[in-house]
């Protein structure tokens, strides 16, 4: 069982200010520091850190918490799971919060990960297996320095190699199977490894820390014409490939230096980038750009992003996702053409950094980038071709979800300015055009929803005495005696505020204090979590709580009363004997008085 003193230690080892620092670029902001939101789509600083409180809030989305759960919420994993990995990161024992050896919680995964990234590398480097994968290397021109500052490494063709390994040092086989890197036989006798003959490139979240692996299969293996060429690590509690970017945690630092981040398409390509000292490059997991990635980006400090297309410039759907967030997100995203039939490694290992630092610095807003193209394709066609180039970029502007705010309005009034000046159309025309792709869109959508959530009812408020209730318990656990005494769990109607009014009344049946912080650790709803804690936030403010406990118990006093009063009224109206008329006269007046 979680010891509360326990919690607060490994609290109080972990500086809020610090461990979101690592997840968030974070400002000083007069006594707080100020930061973009992680937890929502954040067009401002937004999102505060009190190193006083120990306490972050989000203005915006009203999201508010300690470090556990921060952790909690942005790495998606339970409050013991949170607990745990902030326990490793101070060299606290997990063995004094109770952890079981074989806990497959979302630290062991983390530090299975980065052993089998070290058994790789460690192939790589030594290993005689290995050493087509070391000519394949060399013949893309990575150098040695490169290779060990990415982690690089080898998994070689024996499929039960991985597996021998781990065995050998005692790693347990099933969280290598939750991770992703091992799976079973089809004929069902054991487990292999699903990287097989490939480099493997480890995939870091901001922080450095290993959370999955992408891996190239050698150009000469026998498994290469049956096998993808590049494959990545399967979905897993640690790895998201539509939220993951290569390359992140050494790039962030030189984007918010030179201004912006660039998204090229693999890793081999921001290889060489920061190998030619272009360091403010990262890749997506072979998806295409979308607003997580924009976000997570935005995050790191920098307000412009450059989308690095190969050859073609990645064709029409990869320009349109573009404007879509161009137009819907807050960000400068620009998108930089390479030379015909290059890709970025080709282009800098044939001609240097320069091209590429050119090519970058030329890079033109997703907007223009489209106009350029539909106007190439039709805007020489006449006056259909004119509208049909009108339309083929409202149409996605019309499609993107709407920015708010003025901040919003401006930027739709600057897009739809530059479409009315280079098609030579009046704005009110292009205007109205948008406006009616909009509202097809809004149509389809209304009926999506109808089809899709037909009488869905939300759940009624709770009442203001039983918030309140909540409010000040949750601030202080010394009053929880007094209210069990008064208050029974069946007298809160919001089932959500019964489930924690129950813990708390259990933790205090049990001898164990009846803290927020060992209620989360029992709570598996992370809303009612997160209502928790903004309630405690608001009895944390107030004053007097013990007056403020005395005058709540008092209307559950009143809320129990009102039915009998109501029932003595009822047959005081009725009654026709005087005796029995003052006697219930005398009963309602006790009532009222009490």
């Amino acid at each position: 069982m979680l010891d509360d003193d326990l919690i607060k230690q490994v609290k109080e080892a972990n500086d809020i200010v610090a461990v979101v620092g690592k997840y968030v670029n974070l400002r000083p902001n007069g006594g707080t520091y100020k930061g973009l939101c992680p937890f929502h789509d954040d067009h401002r600083p937004s999102f505060d850190v009190d190193p006083r409180r120990q306490r972050y809030k989000c203005w915006s989305c009203e999201k508010v918490g300690d470090v556990i759960s921060f952790v909690q919420e942005h790495e998606r994993i339970s409050f013991r799971e949170a607990l745990e990995l902030l326990a490793r990161q101070a060299g606290i024992s997990l063995e004094k919060l109770g952890a079981p050896p074989q806990s497959q919680g979302r630290a062991l995964m983390l530090e299975t990960v980065r052993w089998a990234a070290e058994q790789f590398q460690q192939c790589l480097l030594e290993n005689p297996v290995a050493q087509p994968a070391r000519v394949y290397l060399g013949e893309r021109r990575l150098l040695g320095e490169t290779v060990r500052r990415f982690g690089l490494g080898f998994a070689p063709l024996a499929g039960d190699w991985l597996v021998e390994r781990a065995q050998a040092d005692g790693v347990a086989l099933p969280v290598l199977e939750e991770v992703g890197l091992l799976a079973k036989r089809h004929e069902g006798n054991g487990l292999y490894c699903r990287f097989r003959d490939r480099v493997m490139f480890p995939i870091r979240d901001v922080t450095g820390r290993t959370v999955g692996f992408g891996g190239r299969i050698l150009p000469a293996s026998p498994l290469a014409e049956r096998a993808p060429k590049y494959y990545n690590s399967a979905e897993t509690p640690l790895f998201n490939k539509s939220e993951q970017l290569y390359g992140l945690d050494v790039a962030a630092r030189a984007g918010i230096k030179a201004g912006y981040l660039a998204v090229v398409e693999g890793y081999t390509d921001v290889l060489m980038a920061h190998q030619a000292g272009v360091a403010n490059v990262v890749a997506t997991m072979g998806t295409a750009l979308n607003a997580r990635h924009v976000q997570r980006l935005l995050r790191c400090g920098v307000s412009r992003v450059v989308l690095v297309f190969d050859a073609d410039a990645g064709g029409d759907t990869g320009v349109d996702r573009a404007l879509d967030i161009f137009a819907s997100q807050e960000v400068d995203l620009s998108i930089a053409a390479l030379p015909d039939g290059m890709d970025p490694c080709d282009l800098l290992v044939a001609r240097g950094a320069e091209p590429f630092r050119e090519a970058l610095a030329n890079a033109i807003d997703a907007l223009e980038f489209k106009l350029q193209r539909t106007t190439a394709a039709h805007g020489s066609a006449g006056i259909e071709g004119k509208r049909r180039a009108a339309d083929a970029v409202l149409a996605i502007i019309a499609l993107a979800p709407e920015m708010t705010g003025l901040a919003g309005a401006m930027k739709r009034q600057l897009m739809v300015t530059r479409v009315a000046q280079r098609l030579m159309l009046p704005e009110e025309m292009v205007w109205g055009r948008l406006e009616e792709l909009r509202e097809k869109r809004r149509r389809a959508e209304d009926r999506r929803d109808r089809t899709a959530s037909p009488g869905v009812k939300k759940a009624a408020p709770a009442a203001a005495h039983e918030r309140e209730l909540l409010e000040v318990l949750l601030a202080d656990a010394t009053l929880v005696p007094s209210a069990f005494a008064e208050v029974k769990v069946e007298e809160i109607e919001h089932l959500g505020l019964r489930q924690i009014l129950g813990g708390l009344y259990a933790l205090h049946l049990e001898g164990e204090p009846p803290t927020l912080d060992l209620l989360r650790a029992r709570l598996d709803n992370p809303d009612l979590a997160q209502w928790a804690l903004k309630s405690q936030a608001v009895g944390n403010d107030h004053p007097d709580r013990a007056g403020w406990l005395k005058r709540v118990v008092d209307e559950f006093r009143r809320k129990r009363l009102r039915p009998v009063k109501q029932e003595l009224h009822n047959q005081l109206h009725a009654v026709s004997d005087h005796a029995r008329a003052v006697e219930l006269l005398r009963q309602l007046q006790n009532h009222t008085a009490s």
